[in-house]
């Protein structure tokens, strides 16, 4: 059977217009993922989150989806960061060990919150520092296509040698500023200006050699690189938060389509900020939150996947507690009703009158319009809206005339549909045993078959750290328990 037809709202077009793979059924997708100078904070995993069930809608409509997400571990604050207190005669190889122990940490800390946010780990989670061989290479076909000059050690990307620079951002080409260089990996939207693509090595930085002398990578040539690099010269989706659209997205497509000379994303999808209580998130004003931070408030992380995912990403969320606590009442629901579909209806109403409402007829229509709503740019309030109307509907169905074991089923089956999406209302068994842990079972078997021993060892060693004790049984068959 052929994946169901999935629409998205693209940037690039401003339309929202159906996804078509350039691989018949399997979508290509990257996203940008975390800069690990410091923990992710609750803004920062809205975007994860809308990302996750973006590629979880792709994979339940039936689509095989390649994604990679990369780890951004050299930039400006995390060279400000991990160069704090070395001794200044430290040399390269000490500078390179304190940014990778900080880069280190905070990647674990950020797999850590993905994992109990049960968010599916990429196909490919590649660190910046580890291409930057293929950085170079792509700054040096670029400057042998004059789209780039090197200028005191830096090599800087000519905005004004590609035509359709600022396609993305709708930036006005006239008001921009040809030839002036900007060093910065972040400037403001109206300093559209020639940017730093290679950045020559300042006393006390980290450093690689190149060909233009010891320097680093700018920011934007990263994604471009990896990107490439994994997923092909033609990707299907990419996607960030709306700040990444100008500069970062915009300088990715210069730098990508200079290169291949042909466009590199086919859609380019963005999620809105996320406000906390009607204020932009601040350390001063006291509502800076981590997933860390909500936990030790009592928040489950399935709570704030929730609260995330059922809003539309496109819109700016108002995050609050009020609106956790509906989001708790609203899980409660779904979750009494998948147990008592669970059950064998002998707390049902009895007796041979039927309702009106056919319960498996009940269901396909349920399905059929959670589907036009995931189909119609991921519009996750209708989709619920249609969730929970079936709830009402067979549960008053119910309250008269028990439902049978099939038409049970048939509701069960729907429920493991959508939380395929949601990751949030899954068996009680699954519930116990985590969507990560399962994923992290399978990566450990798979590692053993190929007799990938140090990959194994590691798998386990994570799930150890996670509370789970795996148990190989001499069936071939692996128990686990919490530790």
């Amino acid at each position: 059977m052929s994946p169901r037809s999935i629409s998205l709202h693209n940037t690039l077009s401003r339309k929202v217009e159906p996804v078509e793979p350039l691989e018949p059924g399997v979508v290509t997708l990257y996203t940008c993922g975390p800069t690990v100078y410091n923990f992710a904070h609750i803004g920062n995993l809205r975007t994860f989150l809308f990302q996750d069930l973006m590629k979880r809608t792709f994979l339940a409509a039936g689509y095989q989806v390649r994604h990679c997400m990369n780890i951004t571990d050299v930039e400006d604050k995390i060279i400000r960061d991990s160069q704090k207190g070395l001794d200044p005669a430290a040399d390269n190889a000490a500078r390179h060990a304190a940014m990778k122990e900080l880069t280190d940490r905070y990647t674990k800390f950020f797999l850590d919150d993905t994992a109990a946010l049960r968010i599916v780990e990429p196909t490919y989670i590649p660190r910046a520092t580890a291409y930057i061989p293929q950085m170079i290479a792509l700054v040096k076909a670029l400057e042998e296509r004059g789209l780039a000059y090197p200028r005191e050690g830096s090599v800087y990307y000519r905005i004004a040698g590609l035509p359709h620079y600022g396609c993305l951002a709708r930036l006005d080409r006239d008001g921009m500023k040809a030839g002036v260089s900007v060093d910065a990996d972040e400037y403001e939207r109206d300093s559209a200006q020639d940017f730093v693509l290679w950045k020559a090595a300042r006393p006390g930085e980290p450093y690689w050699e190149s060909p233009w002398g010891p320097g680093r990578p700018g920011w934007h040539i990263e994604c471009s690189a990896m990107g490439i690099e994994l997923l092909g010269e033609r990707v299907d989706i990419h996607s960030g938060g709306v700040d990444l659209v100008f500069p970062h997205h915009e300088n990715e497509i210069a730098q990508s389509e200079g290169c291949l000379g042909h466009q590199w994303v086919s859609t380019w999808v963005h999620g809105e900020f996320l406000l906390v209580e009607g204020e932009k998130m601040s350390k001063s004003l006291g509502n800076f939150f981590t997933l860390r931070d909500l936990m030790a408030k009592g928040v489950d992380p399935s709570t704030f996947r929730f609260t995330i995912q059922s809003n539309h990403y496109r819109k700016v969320l108002n995050f609050s507690f009020e609106g956790l606590k509906a989001s708790e009442n609203a899980l409660r629901r779904i979750r009494q009703f998948r147990k008592r579909m669970e059950g064998d209806g002998s707390a049902a109403g009895e007796g041979a009158w039927k309702a009106s409402v056919d319960p498996m007829a009940r269901v396909e229509a349920a399905r059929e319009a959670f589907w036009a709503a995931m189909a119609d740019d991921l519009n996750t309030p209708e989709a619920l809206a249609a969730l929970f109307t079936l709830i009402t509907d067979i549960n008053a169905q119910d309250d008269r005339v028990a439902l049978t074991p099939g038409e049970r089923g048939a509701v069960l089956a729907f429920l493991d549909e959508t939380d395929a999406i949601f990751a949030c209302w899954p068996h009680e068994e699954e519930d116990a045993l985590g969507a990560e842990v399962e994923a992290l079972i399978e990566r450990r078997r798979a590692a053993k078959a190929a007799k990938n021993w140090p990959e194994a060892d590691a798998v386990r060693d994570r799930l150890k750290e996670m509370g789970i004790i795996l148990e190989d049984r001499k069936d071939g068959t692996v128990g686990w328990r919490k530790a």
